[in-house]
């Protein structure tokens, strides 16, 4: 993932479609779930480029940067069971499960 800058005033994050690392389909399966995903806590979508290879999601840049890398780093505050279990429920309320 990279950081630029759009529409010259948004700092973002664009994800590619690395050779390799998952298919066409599942890329754009994680866009259409990140579309459907509107809550003030969530990463919010800004586009999605499929015209021509690579393919970029385009989203808002999160300044500790991706939940994943931010949970497993040793840097991170200790997140305490009910907010790690209160992200979970939110992220579960949101895509309807």
């Amino acid at each position: 993932m990279v950081s630029g800058t759009w529409r010259s005033s948004v700092d973002v994050a664009v994800k590619l479609l690395t050779p390799g690392t998952m298919t066409r389909d599942s890329f754009l399966d994680e866009a259409k779930l990140l579309h459907r995903l509107r809550h003030r806590h969530l990463v919010l979508l800004l586009g999605v480029c499929t015209l021509d290879e690579p393919v970029y999601i385009i989203m808002e840049l999160l300044s500790n940067g991706a939940l994943l890398n931010y949970l497993r780093s040793e840097n991170r505050q200790k997140l305490s069971f009910s907010v790690l279990l209160n992200f979970s429920k939110q992220v579960w309320l949101q895509i309807g499960l």
